[in-house]
């Protein structure tokens, strides 16, 4: 089963590769309680529910997607996935794209006319039982997924194909609903300071942070941001901290034979034992015993 890289907030890995930048992503388990955490990246993505229900968060505001839905994630926009009950089975498909995939060496019509408009591009719900072009929209989805999944003879064509019909019912969708309601107001001031402050634990969590510190990052009193982060990432400052932590600590414990106590360290665990009692609370193993699963899997 192909998963969603958990351990960075900014995702800096490459979806696909230079030549197809394309990537479909099937999740159908839970990272303790999280489907996937806070964050955002340059591609555009579009989620689809094939079994269950989940919460799907983007920057402050919160869908339920039900089986059979789908919604399209603009470049650049914060978000995270949640069960809607944690012992509620679900599987979705992440199909994460980069615009250069649907560029063309030089400068013509679409260009001009439409990929230019892809960083003004707003997220959209796509429902089953909407619009005749959202149902179409979520039919092209499953061939998306069908044809990157079989990997069939000319699959890439087929699928750099559907993407262009994607987008177009993207831009044409969200044209309607601008001339219908007028241009989106989208307040993101929120959301640009949080990315700030993530972003700052994401390149200093080998550190000793306190909310203190995180507060000062975006001139915010303790109070006020303390209850801005846990409403954006519902958990504290520190229980995220302490997660990104042992998400580190796990790619250490994969690629490397270091002792436990300097793992521990190295991620920012001053304790040991606390390391190992918090692995385990998170992982459901201890760091050893995860270490082992992973050496035996072929994922």
């Amino acid at each position: 089963m192909i998963t969603v890289n958990r351990d960075r907030l900014l995702e800096e890995r490459e979806h696909g590769d230079s030549m197809f930048p394309f990537c479909v992503y099937d999740v159908d388990y839970l990272d303790g309680q999280v489907i996937f955490n806070l964050h955002w990246h340059p591609e555009l993505e579009f989620i689809y529910v094939e079994r269950g229900k989940i919460q799907l968060q983007i920057g402050t505001k919160q869908y339920s997607l039900s089986e059979g839905n789908g919604f399209f994630i603009p470049s650049e926009q914060l978000h995270a996935a949640y069960p809607s009950s944690i012992h509620s089975p679900f599987k979705i498909y992440a199909i994460v794209f980069h615009p250069d995939l649907l560029r063309s060496f030089a400068y013509d019509l679409i260009e001009g006319n439409y990929l230019e408009m892809v960083g003004k591009l707003f997220h959209c719900e796509l429902k089953s039982t909407g619009t005749v072009e959202e149902k179409e929209m979520l039919r092209i989805l499953e061939m998306v997924i069908a044809a990157y999944m079989g990997k069939e003879i000319t699959y890439e064509l087929r699928v750099k194909g559907y993407l262009y019909i994607l987008l177009g019912d993207v831009l044409k969708k969200q044209a309607s609903l601008i001339q219908k309601e007028g241009p989106k107001q989208i307040d993101d001031t929120k959301t640009i300071l949080l990315k700030k402050v993530l972003r700052y634990i994401d390149e200093n969590y080998p550190k000793k942070l306190t909310v203190k510190d995180l507060a000062s990052q975006i001139q915010m009193s303790e109070g006020h941001f303390s209850r801005l982060f846990k409403s954006f990432v519902r958990m504290t400052a520190m229980e995220y901290i302490n997660t990104i932590r042992i998400n580190k600590s796990c790619i250490l414990l994969q690629k490397t034979d270091r002792k436990l106590l300097d793992i521990a360290l190295d991620v920012g665990f001053q304790n040991q034992s606390y390391f190992i009692r918090l692995f385990k609370k998170q992982k459901g193993c201890t760091p050893r015993e995860y270490k082992a699963k992973m050496k035996n899997s072929s994922c």
